[in-house]
């Protein structure tokens, strides 16, 4: 080694570039835990939430019956119809979302002393709550994307029925007869996101692509709010005196929480997919809200607000469990990875 080559006579570099990555990483480690949790759930949830759209927006007979013909038809392609806007779009709403869940906890403990308190009651106020507003400032800006995602995953069966190959983005008509068993070339073109999006904005107006927004902020206030507050709170339950809870706990609260704001939020999204599919339909079934309700209570009664819930429900326990344990063991890592070991990492 030459006397240049030692330590000693080196010339220090005038950006210490790893201190400021580690920085960085530690300033942004919420934005990237649920950005990395957004992915693998989208990932992992999408060919669900198109199978779970289908089933309440189409009479099919069952939940097989409606794998089987969109697979028949359209294939595995079919299942993913719309998922790279989500697969954007989630990441940075899911980083947002959490980013406000936390600084709504942060505000609401250094006014509150009471939420301080390591006793079920304020966490499950101050979560719950948390979550509430979270899903609120959120909806305004995912409302659009939503729209769009469900006219994407219902594009064929809408192109399908109304027989159009234009490439133009239809809604079926209100009574319809399933074709079975088409040739390639009887398959109609579909159409990109973004030509979906032009085609509500050009028929609709630019307000047109927040159809639906009241049931959508209902939908995700009460959710998220339902969301956080039923993670917190079964975290809470499961975890020891010393309140430190591992992959296997954060995990089985994920899939509590999922399935219990589904089986809340679940009679709400169903009428605001219906709500919403019909945006482009030059004579709508429904009316109004109110409407539609009706309908669906007179034609198949309590249960029939419930329709497609299996699918949901059993894509809800692995896909929010994955997500708040992706999410958890990510902060974990960039704790490792930034050099701040020291500094507790969690919800």
């Amino acid at each position: 080694m030459t006397s240049s080559d030692k330590p000693e006579n080196r010339a220090l570099h005038p950006l210490p570039y790893r201190s400021i990555f580690q920085e960085c990483l530690w300033c942004n480690k919420t934005v990237v835990a649920a950005s990395s949790a957004a992915v693998v759930g989208v990932i992992v949830g999408y060919p669900f939430d198109s199978i779970k759209t289908r089933m309440q927006t189409e009479p099919y007979n069952s939940i097989k019956s409606c794998v089987r013909q969109t697979y028949r038809e359209e294939g595995v392609r079919g299942f993913f119809r719309g998922v790279l806007p989500p697969l954007v779009t989630v990441s940075i709403i899911k980083s947002i979302s959490f980013s406000v869940y936390e600084q709504t906890k942060y505000f609401c403990k250094s006014r509150f002393p009471y939420l301080n308190r390591d006793e079920l009651g304020p966490v499950m106020t101050l979560s719950t709550f948390g979550g509430a507003v979270s899903g609120a400032f959120i909806a305004t800006f995912s409302c659009p994307f939503e729209l769009v995602k469900i006219h994407k995953q219902l594009e064929f069966l809408m192109l399908q029925a109304s027989s159009i190959s234009t490439g133009a983005t239809v809604v079926r008509e209100k009574e319809r007869k399933r074709k079975l068993g088409l040739k390639k070339t009887d398959i109609p073109k579909t159409t990109s996101s973004w030509h979906s999006a032009k085609e509500i904005v050009r028929l609709k107006g630019a307000l047109g692509l927040w159809s639906g927004f009241r049931l959508h902020f209902v939908r995700d206030a009460l959710g998220t709010g339902v969301y956080f507050g039923g993670y917190e709170t079964t975290k809470f339950l499961l975890t020891g005196k010393e309140r430190t809870a591992g992959p296997t706990t954060q995990f089985l609260a994920g899939g509590v929480c999922g399935i219990l704001c589904w089986l809340v939020v679940f009679p709400i999204d169903l009428v605001k997919s219906l709500m919403q599919k019909e945006v482009l339909s030059p004579q709508p079934q429904y009316k109004s809200t109110i409407d539609c309700v009706r309908d669906i209570y007179s034609t198949r009664g309590f249960i029939g607000f419930y329709r497609g819930i299996a699918v949901t429900l059993i894509r809800a326990f692995p896909i929010h469990s994955l997500n708040f344990l992706v999410y958890e063991q990510t902060l974990v890592l960039v704790r490792y990875l930034s050099n701040h070991t020291q500094e507790p990492v969690s919800l």
